[in-house]
């Protein structure tokens, strides 16, 4: 019986990085031949590589998201799964980004790394890679993301912890997978596509996320409007809410000159209302759009997204506001 073949697909990060002496860890070319780290998985799987490129995550942004997305849909149809090994910092970030380009994805792409590099006796790298090459070979058909002991959605997804093995959560929504001593599927995937694959590149880089700090004004808006934001991401209180003296004001304003504002959350549990206070009703009044239960990754690279294919106005708050890849479904949301 022919075993599951899985592409190793990487871009850099941790898991490969080599530490200068003395000095930083930097990407280094051990990730090329990253195998011989990871002994017995050819048990299971026959494992091909393929270094698209090698960078720190934080270099990492929409050309390279979208490099990421045309080398897996030139791949994939060879192979059960990709994993793509990617540094944590943006993880979550690409990992949203893969789930919107790859229309009709019918199988999995699995996103980890490490918070220690594989070469290292002690390591989390070969648990992750281990764990996500097998996830990438079940009948998973969207982006994910494998770290520690968990297979989560990747745009349900952030990076909370910079020491701990377990990197990440997915704060409103199950986990897809939880690897123990049994292997248990714990929330419902995407369901199977009735479309084929196609890749929907193109994303608006002019999208700012902001912060509203209590007692300051809403100038910070104005600004990003004369600098030539098309997106701005204000991060709001509660569920969404901001302050009433000024802030709906200059949210119209950006409106009115076709800047889409949306509103999210400093929590990071709950979802998004803005009917839920006087404040967020006067921004929604104003043009905002809420972002519901998506993480700041996903609502953010989401926007940028929609601009990129044109969208914008009323158009753009309709798309906004359906369901594209899972990112703020209900099914197998926590309780």
């Amino acid at each position: 019986m022919s075993k599951p073949r899985v592409l190793f697909l990487y871009t850099g990060g941790t898991l490969g990085m080599l530490r200068r002496d003395p000095g930083p860890l930097a990407p280094s070319f051990v990730a090329e031949d990253i195998l011989p780290f990871v002994r017995g998985l050819e048990v299971e799987v026959e494992v091909q590589a393929e270094v698209l490129y090698n960078l720190d995550s934080s270099d990492i942004g929409p050309d390279h998201w979208e490099r990421m997305a045309e080398g897996v849909a030139r791949w994939l149809p060879e192979f059960s799964g990709v994993v793509v090994l990617h540094g944590t910092d943006t993880m979550a970030w690409s990992a949203s980004a893969l789930s919107y380009m790859l229309r009709g994805l019918d199988r999995p792409v699995v996103f980890t790394g490490a918070q220690r590099p594989i070469a290292y006796v002690r390591t989390d790298a070969r648990n992750n890679l281990i764990h996500a090459a097998l996830c990438a070979t079940m009948s998973i058909p969207e982006v994910s993301i494998y770290f520690g002991r968990r297979l989560y959605r990747g745009n349900r997804t952030t990076k909370v912890s910079i020491q701990s093995y377990e990197a990440f959560e997915s704060p409103v929504y199950r986990p897809l997978v939880e690897m123990g001593v049994a292997i248990r599927h714990t929330a419902p995937p995407l369901p199977a596509p009735t479309v084929s694959m196609r890749v929907a590149t193109g994303f608006e880089r002019n999208v700012v996320v902001m912060q509203v700090v209590p007692g300051a004004g809403p100038a910070i808006i104005d600004a990003a409007v004369l600098t030539g934001a098309r997106g701005i991401v204000i991060r709001g209180f509660g569920a969404g809410n901001v302050p009433q003296k000024g802030w709906p004001e200059a949210i119209r304003r950006a409106s009115e000159q076709g800047v889409s504002v949306v509103l999210h959350s400093q929590c990071l549990r709950g979802a998004v209302d803005l009917t839920a206070y006087e404040g967020g009703r006067a921004a929604m009044d104003a043009g905002a759009m809420g972002t519901g239960a998506m993480t700041l990754e996903a609502a953010t690279v989401k926007l940028m997204w929609l601009l990129g294919q044109g969208l914008g106005g009323d158009w753009l708050k309709a798309a906004y506001h359906e369901d594209v890849a899972g990112e703020g479904s209900a099914d197998g949301a926590e309780d």
